[in-house]
């Protein structure tokens, strides 16, 4: 599984966990509901000013969000 498929799933998990709306979190990221849409849909590359973002918003560092993309990937991976 590639990484940006599941950097899709890890992001509506994590979004979820939170209690947030594609729309919530969209708002406090500083972003469209239709990028988290996009993002969360495997439809759109994220930038890593994009993962900065989302990280901020969901209260979390950029370090622990891509870990646990790593993290996940490998397990289905392997």
């Amino acid at each position: 599984m590639s990484a940006r498929s599941t950097f899709s799933k890890v992001l509506k998990k994590i979004r979820l966990e939170k209690g947030l709306s594609q729309e919530h979190l969209a708002f406090e990221a500083g972003m469209s509901m239709r990028s988290i849409s996009l993002l969360e849909g495997n439809k759109q590359q994220p930038t890593i000013t994009t993962i900065e973002h989302l990280s901020e918003a969901l209260g979390i560092s950029m370090v622990e969000f891509i870990m646990e993309v790593d993290v996940k990937r490998k397990h289905r991976v392997n």
